[in-house]
């Protein structure tokens, strides 16, 4: 029986632009920057800062939205606007005071339109925090505002106060896609070969995660942080929908403008070329790669004691599919999951070649 790694979620660190080293990359839990693990989930975000991206990650804000004893004093003391439009979120929504969950950047609340009686979810995000540059946010509510697509979390409002912005979207009750790995994981942990996704669910989620990864990348948008924590399930349905969340670390990018070059992703689900700072839109294949790799057998191909030994798996490129773990799972699986976790950039499939892999063919047409 293969040994299986689980797969942790932690505080949301990061590391200084001039501090990530591919070459000799330091150990984060040998510095003041150590990540601290919190009910194994998670995985800290590798986040450096040029211009375009946070140069830090505090932990997320936990606050109520504005009241309206709110005063207007308060509104005057903030010398950054992100909106230029202040407006109070609780004369068109009441938010409930239960959060639902914390992200890099704020806490998130289901909240109700007082006039439709609609349900919505709300995240709140502390304007002082350190993490938070108003161009940043500009950027992620413009994207979020731009990406029209069923397989994408919609923004529906956004307001901001004298110190949050609320960015008020769909509501998903589902819950994460890390949260049904956790769970088959962990049902029967003597049994690998029962305790993941079967793949026909795995083919179906999948192709929903492609179909918004072909959306961006054909309206010239690079996420760079897919992940299992940002997937949604939009209901408790079993064959539920879901969508893509979180555009903080997505950009703008044309192959014109030659490679990026920011070290920015989640440890796990980075691509080798993003370490080396030389990429481009298909870092997002690996990272549907690697997930699809979690999927079938509950664990990820890349693996080490802490994050310095994470990326040096990553960037070796070496996994195997351990046959006490894989026995059960298709020739088509594993090559759609090569295909994917592919060092050369050049033979990693597009996303037309992976909507076009007879795994995804064969799985979908039968459902």
């Amino acid at each position: 029986m293969a040994t299986v790694h689980k797969i942790d979620r932690e505080i949301n660190v990061c590391l200084p632009f001039d501090e990530i080293d591919v070459v000799a990359m330091m150990d984060v839990a040998d510095t003041k920057y150590a990540v601290v693990s919190v009910v194994e989930k998670g995985v800290s975000r590798l986040v450096s800062a040029p211009d375009d991206e946070q140069k830090a990650i505090d932990a997320a804000a936990v606050s109520p939205c504005l009241s309206n004893e709110s005063s207007s004093a308060s509104i005057a003391s903030v010398s950054v606007a992100v909106t230029d439009n202040f407006s109070n979120i609780e004369h068109r929504y009441h938010t409930d005071a239960r959060v639902l969950g914390t992200g890099h950047h704020g806490s998130v609340r289901r909240c109700t339109d007082r006039t439709t009686g609609q349900h919505y979810a709300v995240k709140s995000v502390r304007k002082s925090a350190s993490s938070v540059k108003p161009a940043d946010l500009r950027r992620e509510i413009f994207l979020l505002q731009a990406m029209k697509h069923a397989s994408i979390i919609q923004l529906r409002d956004v307001y901001e106060d004298a110190e949050y912005v609320h960015l008020v979207t769909d509501l998903c009750t589902g819950g994460e896609l890390f949260d049904k790995i956790a769970e088959k994981a962990s049902s029967d942990p003597e049994n690998q070969a029962t305790n993941c996704f079967e793949e026909g669910e795995s083919a179906r989620i999948l192709f929903q995660i492609l179909t918004a990864v072909s959306y961006m990348h054909k309206a010239g948008v690079v996420h760079r942080d897919i992940k299992p924590e940002n997937i949604l399930f939009e209901t408790k349905d079993a064959d539920s929908p879901v969508k893509i969340i979180d555009l903080g670390l997505a950009r703008q990018h044309s192959s014109l403008e030659g490679p990026m070059e920011t070290a920015v992703g989640t440890h796990y689900y980075i691509a080798p070329e993003v370490l080396r700072r030389c990429y481009d839109k298909s870092c997002d294949l690996w990272s549907v790669g690697i997930i699809a790799y979690i999927m079938l057998c509950g664990y990820p191909p890349f693996n080490g004691r802490n994050n310095l030994e994470t990326h040096k798996s990553i960037l070796r490129g070496q996994y195997r599919f351990s046959s006490n773990d894989w026995s059960g799972t298709s020739s088509e699986a594993r090559h759609f999951i090569r295909r994917l976790i592919q060092m050369d950039t050049g033979r990693r499939m597009t996303v037309e070649q992976a909507f076009n892999h007879p795994f995804l063919r064969a799985k979908c047409q039968s459902r």
